[in-house]
């Protein structure tokens, strides 16, 4: 498995990382960890020089040296499986030439080329992926994308819900501090809707803040009730989640798949969400049953939300509980890994351990 992140690789399990983020010698990976019928997993994540990871990341934006690492080692296995197109076009690339034994599934997160219509990325991707086996996708839309421009690839696709990891994210293992309930909350690093969400929480009358957290601007300083700090730890942030009045997620509106995890993570920590009614997002929340959700880039409509739930801390209560009920029977790591296992079951032979 090709991964388009970091990973620690260690003896035993980390207290303060997800199970995406480590690998543990002699104990399986991740969701395969849920696997009925496990296989051998062998994880590679991009790790390489410091200044060749940036230069991959953000202006290749797709890891060659984590492809090199991997292309002698293909027809060892029996299948190769990437986690988005970063990881994976290099792979596909040279499977267009040299097709191999190895079978290669894709996990695709970024509509191949962020949903493009035009360009060198979006016939690159074109190119690449006729030779990829099969696609897993997260967000339904998606397909309609796939059929219009990856004619090939939407009749090899697969919908499965992404799913968080409740045994990591639960409400128990947290504890009320002094600033409980005092603040809204935003995490996000990119691609949030900043200046709605500003206007929309300056449009509102109260003495609780908002807080925003991995994204510090300096035009929002000094702003009244707007407090601002940059990234922390896993453990910090559920913290963070866990004391919050309620969470906002301002997503802008794209094709692809993305806010998911960051919804998930809030809605297993019971806490009510609003957020964006984009693509990404609503096959994952029922609007004021599960979430609540606005119009995209609506300052009104988002303002609305916010006093509504400010001004009825019932409906807050209620819709918070409705969430982590929600993941914990419908949409959840557990089950995402027994939809993507009888996927890989009806279409390919793995040899088990």
């Amino acid at each position: 498995m090709l991964v388009n992140w970091k990973i620690k690789y260690c003896g035993q399990k980390p207290a303060d990382l997800q199970p995406p983020d480590y690998a543990v010698a002699g104990e399986d990976y991740w969701f395969y960890r849920y696997f009925q019928d496990k296989p051998q997993v062998d994880v590679l994540d991009i790790h390489s020089l410091p200044f060749l990871e940036r230069f991959e990341k953000n202006k290749l934006r797709f890891y060659v040296i984590q492809a090199l690492r991997a292309i002698p080692r293909l027809n060892q296995y029996d299948l190769i499986v990437s986690h988005g197109m970063q990881s994976a076009v290099v792979v596909s690339l040279w499977r267009r030439f040299f097709k191999g034994k190895v079978r290669h599934v894709v996990f695709e997160i970024g509509s191949f080329a962020s949903a493009s219509e035009s360009g060198f990325s979006l016939k690159l991707m074109q190119f690449a992926s006729k030779s990829v086996d099969s696609v897993i996708y997260h967000t339904s839309s998606q397909l309609d994308y796939y059929s219009k421009f990856f004619p090939w690839i939407a009749e090899k696709s697969h919908f499965i819900r992404f799913g968080t990891d409740l045994d990591f994210f639960k409400p128990d293992d947290l504890s009320i501090s002094e600033d409980h309930g005092s603040y809204i909350l935003c995490v996000g690093y990119a691609k949030r809707d900043w200046s709605t969400l500003i206007e929309a929480y300056q449009a509102v009358d109260t003495d609780v803040s908002l807080r925003l957290i991995g994204h510090v601007e300096d035009g929002y300083r000094g702003i009244r009730g707007v407090e601002q700090f940059p990234f922390m730890p896993a453990r910090d942030l559920m913290n963070q989640i866990y004391n919050a009045r309620f969470c906002v997620l301002p997503l802008e509106s794209f094709n692809y798949s993305y806010g998911q995890m960051t919804l998930m993570q809030q809605m297993a920590l019971e806490k009510c969400v609003i957020a964006a009614r984009v693509p990404s997002l609503t096959d994952y929340v029922e609007d004021g049953k599960t979430a609540l959700l606005y119009e995209p880039g609506s300052v009104s409509d988002l303002s609305s939300k916010m006093r509504m739930l400010l001004e009825n801390e019932k409906l807050t209560e209620e819709i918070a509980v409705n969430g982590r009920l929600y993941l914990e029977t419908q949409c959840n790591e557990r089950i995402m890994a027994s939809e993507i296992e009888c996927m890989l079951n009806q279409e390919y032979t793995l040899v088990k351990k």
